[in-house]
């Protein structure tokens, strides 16, 4: 009986003139971007130089072990953002699942990892020329993890545009023993709010339990994807998915860089836990330009960024930040309500 290969294990190999020109072709370029636009991803194999990823790896072994040892030393169940040592990171923990942003010097700003140019054409055409970068980050899962919520990374589209791609660069065999990423491809990145709402569906949170939206991804096709080193994962932000547990020993490390539309501003994360003036000035030329947004006085993204740094500061404070506090969980409480009153 002939067999078939699953679809979702079709993408993109690059060819040897591909790799020897540091772009992809045409060909290629627009079948990378109808996969991201259909299906919600695409993955580039051979995108990343393989002795680049073992430096990666080395070097991001030794930001985790800082960030872990760190971690110990304070209460349990303590969820910390704070610079690592030397300033080498800043990272957060959430059960069992690091968020670490290294400093972009040494390999983690290479412009394999940061501006890929086999990724480039295609995030381009997706997202509009003077796309910018607001992160450059890890999704480390270790022991004990559970199996996350489906979710996606953005809110719903109001209109037929795409707002931001997804990258994730395996510095390891990240494989289906050691907590694969899982995706709802074919369609999830561009589902319409309305009806989620009304049955009071939303796929946003992601390390608890949402037992409404697991119920309904249970019925929708899925797939778990395994990622080899020198691979590279192009994703839409608005694509359900979930980290999956890691039952090994060794942590499971992805690198997730996050893209944007010029004209949209994404609140997760921020450049200066990657770059401050110095290291920004040191940049290869065609990484700058995606960080240049937050450096540059005369744009709109600088001022937003400024903001929520100012307002994240106050409400930080224990004292001082408590009204801005009570204040942030009334808004929520009171929108809560008028949505509820809304739907009925």
């Amino acid at each position: 009986m002939e067999s078939f290969a699953d679809p979702l294990d079709l993408n993109l190999i690059l060819s040897d003139q591909e790799l020897r020109n540091g772009t992809l072709s045409t060909e290629n370029t627009k079948l990378g971007v109808m996969l991201l636009h259909a299906r919600g991803y695409v993955l580039l194999k051979g995108a990343v130089p393989i002795p680049l990823v073992t430096e990666l790896h080395s070097s991001f072994k030794t930001l985790y072990k800082e960030n872990a040892q760190r971690l110990q030393a304070l209460p349990r169940h303590s969820q910390v953002i704070g610079a690592g040592e030397d300033g080498r990171s800043v990272f957060w923990e959430r059960k069992f699942r690091f968020r670490v942003f290294p400093k972009l010097r040494g390999p983690f700003a290479s412009p394999y990892v940061v501006r890929n140019p086999f990724a480039e054409s295609i995030i381009a055409e997706t997202l509009g020329a003077n796309y910018y970068c607001k992160f450059v980050s890890s999704d480390t899962c270790v022991k004990g993890a559970i199996k996350q919520a489906p979710h996606r990374d953005i809110d719903y589209y109001n209109e037929d545009s795409v707002r931001g791609c997804i990258v994730n660069i395996p510095i390891m065999h990240c494989g289906l023993h050691n907590g694969p990423i899982e995706v709802w491809p074919g369609g999830s990145h561009l589902w319409r709010s309305e009806k989620f709402s009304k049955f009071n569906l939303h796929p946003f949170i992601q390390d608890d339990i949402n037992p409404a939206v697991e119920a309904f991804a249970s019925h929708i096709l899925s797939k778990q994807i395994e990622l080899q080193p020198g691979e590279l994962l192009i994703r839409d932000p608005g694509m359900w998915h979930c980290g999956t547990p890691n039952p090994t020993d060794e942590p499971r490390t992805m690198l997730t860089n996050g893209y944007f539309r010029k004209d949209f501003y994404y609140d997760y994360g921020d450049p200066f836990y990657n770059l401050d003036e110095k290291l920004y000035k040191e940049l290869d030329p065609s990484v700058q330009e995606l960080f240049a947004p937050f450096f540059d006085k005369t744009d709109w993204r600088y001022w937003k960024l400024h903001q929520i740094r100012t307002l994240h500061g106050v409400a930080d404070r224990r004292y001082l930040g408590a009204p801005f506090r009570i204040g942030q969980r009334m808004t929520g409480l009171v929108k809560a309500k008028i949505r509820a009153f809304l739907e009925t």
